[in-house]
């Protein structure tokens, strides 16, 4: 909740500006009149119909909702628990670990330390006795703030409206600390912790199709506002744990068979994510430069659905960018 309303701060600081920008123009050219069409440095009004396009970069700010993709958890389609169970894998951990277990849940806790094993316990939906899950206690993942690129097409009816469709590019990375619960040296020490580290790599395609429209607040200073319907295709390009030196991918290349060393296995390149889909509503300050260049600055809304197993809810994300628009038909 702390971080959505940090985000939703900061773009409203943003959209301030913006407004900002335009209320200075309008308040630069008072002796304009207020819905005065886009015109030349002569008094002749812009021809702005027919094609234009654009390229589009900004910062993205994914939804929080689908990183728990990467967590490691038993019930994700890709779990820590699966490199564990592992015979081979798991020897190497152990010598990792200086030859010491890690633990599944234990018959009989310590009295110090059944705090955190109900804990545990309730996380994970252990019940007592259930020694087939491993003691692990997972990261809370973040996705990083990233930059986005694409590119814009539109076809304007008339000097303020048309439809346009958009595409762009986004690379999202997540990374965290998990920790194990590892048998204690002699009988008399406590079990103690180990820490392993997990990342996950996506990319995300998305295509816009809507409609645009913008209204003068000044000699070259518009209000615009987009709308209209988004796909998304989503692609897991990278989800690995390390412990110690040792690097596992948590993706299950072997399918019904387990890893068993220099035995020639294929590894077969499984695609995880897929297409999804949702709505988008835009705004922003159009600055028209010229009859053929334009500058827009401006924030996306995304309410989407995308296609990662277990983690495909509608939710809501961000893009604040900046779109340098042109004509490349005119013979001007």
């Amino acid at each position: 909740m702390k971080s959505f309303v940090t985000k939703f701060s900061i773009i409203l600081i943003i959209f301030q500006l913006f407004t900002f920008l335009a209320l200075g123009q309008d308040a630069y050219f008072k002796d304009e009149p207020p819905e005065m069409p886009p015109q030349d440095e002569y008094g002749e009004e812009y021809n702005l119909m027919g094609w234009r396009f654009g390229i589009n970069m900004g910062m993205y700010m994914a939804n929080q909702q689908t990183v728990g993709f990467y967590n490691g958890r038993p019930e994700n389609e890709n779990k820590i628990q699966w490199v564990l169970n592992n015979k081979y894998w798991y020897e190497e951990i152990r010598q990792q670990l200086n030859g010491r277990n890690v633990i599944k849940d234990p018959d009989d806790v310590y009295s110090d330390w059944q705090g955190e094993y109900d804990i545990w316990r309730a996380q994970n939906g252990v019940a007592l006795g259930d020694t087939t899950k491993w003691w692990i206690y997972y990261p809370d993942l973040k996705y990083n703030s990233t930059i986005s690129v694409g590119f814009y097409a539109k076809f304007n009816f008339n000097n303020t409206t048309g439809i346009f469709i958009q595409s762009n590019y986004v690379k999202l990375k997540t990374s965290g600390i998990f920790q194990m619960t590892i048998d204690s040296i002699n009988y008399v020490a406590n079990p103690a912790l180990r820490e392993g580290y997990l990342r996950g790599t996506e990319e995300r395609v998305t295509i816009d199709i809507g409609i645009s429209k913008f209204w003068p607040v000044g000699k070259i200073t518009h209000i615009f506002v987009e709308t209209g319907f988004q796909m998304n295709s989503t692609r897991v390009l990278d989800h690995q744990i390390q412990i110690g030196s040792k690097q596992y991918t948590l993706v299950n290349q072997y399918g019904d068979r387990p890893y068993v060393p220099n035995s020639n296995m294929t590894a077969y390149d499984f695609y995880q994510g897929g297409i999804g889909f949702g709505i988008f509503l835009a705004g922003g300050v159009k600055f028209i430069v010229s009859e053929n260049v334009s500058i827009d600055p401006g924030i996306q809304f995304n309410y989407k659905k995308v296609k990662l197993e277990g983690y495909s809810d509608f939710a809501m994300d961000y893009y604040a960018y900046i779109r340098l628009i042109f004509d490349f038909t005119s013979d001007n």
